[in-house]
């Protein structure tokens, strides 16, 4: 047992140490590396960690963010406390991380037709030319033959496929060819070229730059799709369509607030722009004053953890690691801010099997080692954190795509176990896969917050799609991605007047053209007014609301100042009673201690006597008074000494006399 607490107390990088020299038989120079610590924290993390399903999957991350997140210098700082000091930090650590944790099921299946295999190969696709994921090439061009390549075939298995021109590819390319760019009136002709046999599409071609070293045209196609991520998935139902706008609610980070919330909702940050953070801004803005939680919370998964971009966020884990590896380990200070979901979960989508897996980088106490996870994919591993332009290879591609598809699908886990859990991203492919995923093979309602990125004099504003219903209508600019019911009524009086003018071969009357100036000029007034109508009120909600809030803040300010001036009487109180308290106690201490004091004195001064009177007993030359004598003489003690010398003195003269008169009595005789 003292051994095991002598152990406890040693300083861990001094054990690291002796080890390393044992095992080399030889005196290690230098200083140890966080590749020397990393093996000696797993294992006091996991013999820390509880035997219990709900830590299982907890160690590892934990193990994961000592690893990759806290610092290498951090690491070996921390090694420099007692082992004893690390078990209860790591203890505090894994206790924080189960107590914020949002977990579910770690597996679930779906199963795939063969127009869904082949839109998410063209989402795929798309994804990987959009970050240059994938090199310039003819094959890589055709799409028809990018089903049937090395990536295709590794993320949804060696069977051959057949081009097929989906509604939902025709809807994609239909959308750009409705929305075209300044540079290029033919609108997908930019991007995308549609290569026809007779009448039937049997392929489709990327556009490249022409130039001796072509490259991917990006322009604005993927932020097109994301500006119509409803029609995206609301193609083949108009009524899905208008229940996805009423439900879509268009805010300014600025305006949020944690009024705005029926109910919290967990956020999971993909990705955001380096400079404004919009949704990270907005989260901080959705702080309750009173109960100091956020109503759009931060959530880190293990997909976050583990994609290159997660650094970027401003609600990532670099963010919070102070507070979770906080210095003090004897207060609360170990604590999180953020909730966590860093279970690895399995997902079966069709012909493709992903999940991820902890696993050693490197060989222990060898440089540049650590803890990682792995992304296993139809049973073949491959690595996590692949940076974007990396890889032309097709396992680098494939890592590189793995991190985006690795959060939405997490996302649309917790989505379908009930959780109102949602994914953050500006980035357009991400964006879309999304709502595709959740629309047509979870079978769920797409719930995202996206940016919608700034266009001439529009801001940058947060779109929050199909969770109007869990927010509160309180004076808020109210608008949906834009506004299609306006621009449907606008196109169908405009497509009648153009069909009844093709009707009759062009040949128009000054008449007809001036009835049709005259309905345009209808339409365009009544939309005028409606936007003036609709301005006038927003700016008379927004002054009634400025004032209401302003009531609302001075009422709640002065709550707070009684509040605060009601508990610092209340600590002042507490304060001097513990005060008066502690004293009266010290008194009773002091008394009591005086008293067992006094009764310890007393008892050894009793113990001395006797031993005293034992000793004075045995001179048996002196006679009961003498010895009685030096009995009273012992007083206190503090001449006990000097007395039993006279005493033993006493006793030899008295023998000695005694000697003398028998010596006389036998010579008279």
């Amino acid at each position: 047992m003292n051994r095991k607490n002598n152990s406890n107390n040693q300083i861990l990088y001094n054990t690291i140490l002796t080890n390393l020299q044992k095992a080399k038989k030889k005196k290690i120079g230098g200083k140890l590396e966080s590749h020397n610590v990393l093996p000696y924290i797993k294992k006091i993390i996991t013999d820390t960690s509880p035997n219990s399903p709900k830590y299982k999957y907890i160690k590892d991350g934990l193990i994961y963010l000592y690893s990759n997140h806290f610092g290498q210098d951090q690491v070996v700082r921390r090694s420099k406390e007692s082992i004893n000091k690390i078990k209860i930090r790591i203890k505090k650590q894994l206790d924080v991380l189960e107590k914020n944790s949002v977990t579910a099921n770690e597996k679930i299946s779906v199963e795939l037709s063969d127009d869904q295999e082949i839109d998410i190969l063209f989402l795929i696709w798309c994804d990987m030319i959009h970050d240059q994921n994938i090199s310039v090439t003819n094959d890589n061009r055709s799409f028809s033959k990018f089903i049937n390549s090395d990536i295709a075939k590794k993320l949804f298995g060696d069977d051959t496929r057949t081009f097929i021109y989906t509604n939902y590819i025709k809807n994609l390319l239909g959308i750009l060819i409705k929305n075209p760019t300044k540079d290029n009136k033919q609108g997908q002709d930019e991007f995308f070229f549609k290569v026809s046999s007779g009448n039937n599409i049997k392929d489709i071609l990327k556009g490249i730059t022409a130039s001796t070293k072509p490259s991917w045209t990006s322009g604005w196609w993927e932020k097109i799709w994301k500006r119509e991520i409803i029609q995206t998935v609301s193609y083949n139902s108009n009524q899905n369509g208008e229940n996805y706008e009423k439900n879509t609610l268009l805010l300014h980070p600025n305006e949020i607030k944690p009024e705005l919330f029926k109910r919290q909702i967990l956020v999971s940050i993909d990705q955001e722009p380096n400079t404004s953070k919009n949704v990270s801004s907005a989260l901080f803005r959705s702080k309750s004053v009173n109960t100091h939680v956020k109503l759009l919370q931060p959530t880190i998964s293990l997909a976050n953890l583990i994609d290159p971009g997660s650094n970027m966020v401003k609600n990532s884990i670099n963010a919070n690691k102070s507070f979770l590896d906080a210095s003090n380990t004897n207060t609360n200070q170990i604590r999180s801010k953020v909730r966590w979901n860093i279970i690895p979960y399995e997902f079966k989508l069709g012909g493709m099997n992903i999940k991820t897996e902890l696993v050693e980088r490197g060989k222990p106490h060898v440089k540049n080692f650590k803890y990682t996870y792995d992304y296993e994919i139809n049973n073949k591993k491959y690595i996590s954190n692949v940076a974007k332009g990396t890889g032309n290879k097709t396992d680098d591609s494939i890592s590189k795509f793995a991190g985006d598809f690795y959060q939405i699908l997490t996302a649309l886990r917790m989505q379908k176990a009930g959780q109102l859990y949602v994914p953050a991203s500006g980035d357009g492919m991400f964006c879309v896969i999304y709502a595709y995923l959740a629309k047509y093979v979870y079978k769920t309602t797409p719930r995202i917050i996206f940016i919608k990125d700034r266009g001439g004099t529009e801001p940058t504003n947060l779109v929050f799609l199909n969770l109007k219903e869990y927010m509160n209508n309180i004076n808020t600019r109210s608008s949906s991605t834009r506004v299609f019911t306006e621009k449907r009524k606008f196109n169908s009086i405009s497509s009648s007047i153009s069909g009844s003018n093709s009707n009759s071969n062009n040949e128009v009357s000054s008449t007809n053209r001036s009835i049709i100036k005259k309905a345009r000029n209808a339409v365009n007034q009544n939309a005028r007014n409606e936007a003036i109508r609709k301005a006038r009120n927003a700016a008379i909600q927004k002054a009634n609301a400025n004032a209401i809030q302003k009531a609302r803040n001075e009422a709640i300010r002065k709550a707070r100042n009684a509040a605060n001036q009601k508990a610092r009487n209340a600590a002042i109180q507490n304060a001097n009673a513990n005060a008066n308290q502690k004293a009266r106690n010290a008194v009773n201490q002091n008394a009591k201690a005086n008293e067992k004091q006094n009764a310890r004195n007393a008892a050894n001064q009793k113990a001395k006597r006797n031993e005293f009177i034992k000793k004075i007993k045995k001179f048996t030359n002196l006679d009961n008074r003498t010895k009685r004598g030096f009995i009273l003489g012992f007083n206190n003690g503090e001449n006990a000494n000097n007395l039993l010398k006279q005493a033993e003195r006493d006793n030899k003269n008295k023998k000695e006399g005694l000697a003398a008169i028998r010596k006389q009595t036998l010579r008279k005789r």
